[in-house]
C-alpha cells in the first residue's frame, strides 16, 4: 500500500504535531507499505517514516504571481535540500508571527487570494503524484482553504481513497462574533463540505469532536487520538522543592497569556522562599510586554529541542504544563482540538497542571477523567499551587 498524507507542516522533530507520524510509525519497517508527505512550509523534515517529501512553499507562490519562472513546489529530504530553503523558511515565519500577533480576517482571506491566484498546480507536482500513484490520501480537515484545494485536486487526479482528521474547530461558527471570523468561516466552512464529499472515512480527534462533525458533516466519524509514547506507570512521588513546571510548546492563541497568570500568581507564592520553578521551551517569540513580565529568577525561557529530548524533559519534570487561553479573544479557539501535548503528557505519568478554559474539548477530558490540575483562574492556580506544597 502507498500512503500519501498531506499535512501543513514539515515531518520535523521540532515540531510537536506529529499525530501522523505517530499513527503510521508502525509501518516503518514494513517493506508492503511506503510512505510519502506533502507538506505547505518551507521547513526540512527528518522523519525516517516517510520515503518521499515534497513542499509547497507559500513565500514561492507570492513570488510566482509577479514571475511566472519562480517553482513553487520541490521535492526535500534531510540530506538534500534547496540552497534558498532557509531563506524562504525564515520569510514565512516573519509572515506567519505577523498574522499570529495581529489576526486580522482581511488578512487571512488576501492569503487565501494569493493562493488561488498563485501557480501551485504545477509540473513537478503533478509528477510527484504520478510517480507515487497513493492507493490512500490522508488528510487533516484544515481551516486553510487553499490546503483543502490541494487535496481535492491530488484525491481527483491519483483515484486514491482517503481518510479526514477532523482536529480542530474549522466549520461552526461558535469561536467569535466578530464579522471577519463570519466571512471567512462560511468559505472554510464550504471547502470543508467539498472535500468532505470527496472523503471515504473519518476520524475525530475526541468525543466533544465527534458529536459536531457527525452533525454538520452527515457522517460517523472514529473517535481517534494520538497514541501514547509508552505505557505510563504512576507512583506516589516525594518532591523536592523547588518543584520543576516545565513547558514545551508554542504559546500563540493566548497561551502566552495563560503562561503569565501563572507566573504572577508563583511570584506571591515564591515571595519568601522558591517553592516553584518554571521550565519553558518553546519556538514562539514573545512580546515584549509579557517577556518583562517572565523576566524572573524562577522562570528560565528556552529555544525549542528536538521531539526526542522534549519527551525526556517531560520525564524528568515534577509537573506538566498545559496551556490554553482563559477568557481572551482566543478562549474559545481550541474548543474542539486535543493537543498532542496531552497525550506526551500521559506518557509519562507524570502529574498534569492545566490552566485555560475549561469549556474546551480538552479539559473537558482532563475533568471528565480527573487526570489533571485544572483551573481557569487565578484563585483556582494559587489553591491548587498551594495544596500541591502542602500535600
Amino acid at each position: 500500500m502507498r500512503i500519501l498524507v498531506f499535512t501543513v507542516t514539515a515531518w520535523n522533530s521540532k515540531v510537536g504535531a506529529n499525530t501522523w507520524e505517530s499513527l503510521l510509525s508502525q509501518y516503518k519497517d514494513n517493506p508492503d507499505v511506503e510512505i510519502a508527505n506533502i507538506c505547505i512550509r518551507d521547513e526540512i523534515p527528518d522523519s525516517k517514516i516517510c520515503s518521499r517529501y515534497f513542499t509547497i512553499s507559500e513565500s514561492r507562490m507570492i513570488r510566482s504571481i509577479f514571475n511566472k519562472k519562480v517553482k513553487t513546489g520541490y521535492r526535500v529530504t534531510a540530506e538534500e535540500q534547496p540552497d534558498c530553503c532557509d531563506e524562504y523558511l525564515e520569510e514565512h515565519n516573519k509572515r506567519y508571527v505577523k498574522m499570529t500577533r495581529h489576526r486580522r480576517y482581511s488578512m487571512l482571506m488576501a492569503r487565501e487570494l494569493i493562493w488561488k491566484a498563485g501557480k501551485w498546480k504545477t509540473k513537478e507536482f503533478n509528477e510527484f503524484i504520478d510517480s507515487f500513484k497513493p492507493d490512500l490520501i490522508l488528510h487533516g480537515m484544515e481551516g486553510y482553504i487553499h490546503l483543502n484545494r490541494i487535496i481535492e485536486y491530488a484525491i481527483k487526479r491519483s483515484g486514491a481513497k482517503a481518510i479526514g482528521y477532523i482536529m480542530d474547530d474549522n466549520f461552526t461558527y461558535k469561536q467569535s462574533n466578530k464579522i471577519g471570523y463570519k466571512i471567512l468561516r462560511f468559505f472554510q466552512k464550504k471547502s470543508l463540505k467539498r472535500l468532505a464529499n470527496l472523503t471515504n472515512s473519518f476520524f475525530s480527534i475526541s468525543p466533544m469532536t465527534k458529536k459536531e462533525a457527525d452533525e454538520v458533516f452527515k457522517i460517523d466519524s472514529i473517535v481517534l487520538t494520538k497514541p501514547l509514547n509508552s505505557i505510563p506507570e504512576y507512583s506516589e512521588k516525594t518532591l523536592k522543592k523547588p518543584i520543576n513546571i516545565l513547558y514545551t510548546g508554542n504559546l500563540l492563541i493566548g497561551r502566552e497569556d495563560s503562561l503569565v497568570k501563572l507566573v504572577n500568581v508563583l511570584k506571591k507564592i515564591n515571595k519568601e522562599e522558591i517553592y516553584y520553578t518554571v521550565e519553558v521551551y518553546t519556538s514562539t517569540v514573545i512580546n515584549q510586554k509579557n517577556a518583562e513580565m517572565l523576566d524572573v529568577g524562577f522562570v528560565k525561557i528556552h529555544n525549542a529541542i528536538e521531539q526526542q529530548e522534549v519527551l525526556k524533559k517531560q520525564k524528568e519534570a515534577d509537573l506538566l504544563l498545559f496551556l490554553e487561553d482563559i477568557d481572551g479573544k482566543d478562549a474559545k479557539t481550541a474548543r474542539l482540538s486535543f493537543s498532542t501535548k496531552l497525550t506526551d503528557y500521559l506518557s509519562t505519568g507524570n502529574a498534569i497542571f492545566a490552566v485555560g478554559n475549561k469549556e474546551t474539548a480538552p479539559f473537558n477530558y482532563l475533568i471528565n477523567n480527573d487526570i489533571a490540575f485544572v483551573t481557569d483562574n487565578d484563585k483556582d492556580i494559587e489553591n491548587n499551587l498551594l495544596n500541591i506544597l502542602d500535600n
